[in-house]
């Protein structure tokens, strides 16, 4: 704006040394105008001989962790660039990538963007603006730069030393077997062979040895699948931000994947509109953090017809855990439907009261120990860690043998 008026000041003078023959007239156009061409050319050259590289160092993180990013200039000219203006148009939250700097003639600059993470989420970060102007502050000039990437922040995991105790394990820490009504890896013994009995379960060196037909007989892995079902039906959720019941839930559900993964279990997720078979090791760890990170409750579902939808995949002996703030009673056969296919049902009930609904979950609570369900009262501040060690619920059925 102030060139543009430098170049009317400079037409006017002129116009007004011609009209008068005035030489200082003259002398005063030809200088505003050599002052305004140079300050152009100046503030072009200044974001036009500027080399960018851009390197983006950590393309995955997770809340808490950090994003490093370097960016190198290099003034590819002789006169020095008195201040390089870099505009970041990013939207990782919290970023901070807004610099001015200066560059002598031919120098390098390297400069390193460290940004705390402090959302899950999938983020661009990039392009960046580089602005600059000439000494006298009449010409600006910016130029845009295809530089960033994607980078995806995964949820925080809490660290969890213990999660109750699931079906199929001993005080102790060891496990169980239950028999199997079909063929596992788990072989028990043999048995004399019942009409009905697969072929395949024939166990011919027995059968020989004893000249009558013997059969294997199968445990169910004890350490069978385990099922994470995330309820984010939009109806249910309260709270707001990070302190709301859909990131704690979605917290809750990262560290129970951590949890059972460390333990060799096969883990697999639910969720509205989401789907995650069951697999086992650190790149299905990787999976369902990647899941999680983009997940939200954008759709009216309930937690029920989730279930039922999905109900198919929770096979006898397996783990179905329920992640959820419904204070519904009516909900209670999300966790009937599991057990009747003979999964076992666990409930981690996310406290809405605390994250300022007018509803507890204590009632929740209550009706799940009631009808023999495990379940744990997660609340907003809690120690997810504390929280997740013992059920909460296990007291409400005081006849119940655990």
């Amino acid at each position: 704006m102030k060139g543009l008026v430098v170049v009317a000041l400079s037409l006017l003078s002129l116009a007004a040394a011609l009209s008068n023959g005035w030489d200082a007239l003259f002398r005063l156009s030809y200088t505003l105008l050599a002052a305004a061409l140079i300050s152009f050319l100046w503030a072009w050259g200044n974001v036009r001989w500027t080399r960018v590289q851009y390197e983006l160092k950590t393309p995955r993180a997770q809340v808490g962790g950090q994003i490093e990013e370097r960016i190198s200039l290099e003034n590819s000219g002789w006169l020095p660039k008195l201040w390089l203006e870099i505009r970041d148009h990013s939207t990782l939250l919290g970023r901070r990538g807004n610099r001015v700097v200066s560059l002598r003639g031919r120098e390098r600059r390297d400069l390193s963007l460290f940004t705390q993470c402090e959302m899950r989420g999938m983020f661009s970060l990039g392009p960046i603006t580089l602005v600059s102007g000439d000494p006298f502050g009449f010409f600006r000039h910016q130029r845009k730069l295809k530089t960033g990437g994607t980078v995806v922040v995964y949820p925080a995991t809490v660290p969890l030393l213990s999660f109750g105790r699931l079906p199929g394990e001993l005080p102790g820490g060891s496990v169980r077997g239950q028999r199997a009504f079909s063929t596992t890896p788990n072989a028990s013994g043999v048995r004399d062979y019942r009409p009905g009995d697969a072929l395949r379960s024939i166990h011919w060196l027995s059968s020989t040895r004893l000249r009558r037909l013997m059969v294997k007989e199968f445990d169910l892995d004890p350490l069978s699948d385990v099922w994470l079902v995330l309820d984010l039906d939009r109806a249910v959720q309260a709270g707001s931000g990070r302190e709301s019941t859909e990131e704690w839930g979605v917290s809750v559900a990262a560290s129970l994947a951590n949890y059972f993964i460390a333990q060799h279990r096969e883990v697999g997720l639910v969720t509205q509109g989401h789907i995650l078979v069951t697999d086992r090791g650190s790149r299905q760890l990787h999976k369902i953090l990647e899941l999680l990170a983009v997940v939200h409750a954008e759709k009216s579902s309930s937690l029920q017809m989730l279930v039922a939808a999905e109900e198919v995949r929770f096979t006898r002996g397996a783990t179905v855990v329920i992640i959820t703030p419904t204070t519904q009673e009516d909900s209670l056969d999300a966790w009937q439907l599991p057990r009747v296919k003979g999964a076992n049902a666990i409930g981690v009930l996310l406290d809405a009261n605390s994250f300022g609904a007018d509803r507890s979950s204590l009632p929740m609570l209550g009706l799940l120990g009631a009808n023999g369900i495990d379940a744990y009262l997660v609340k907003r501040g809690d120690n997810l860690a504390q929280a997740l060690a013992e059920p909460a619920a296990q007291f409400a059925a005081p006849g119940r043998r655990r």
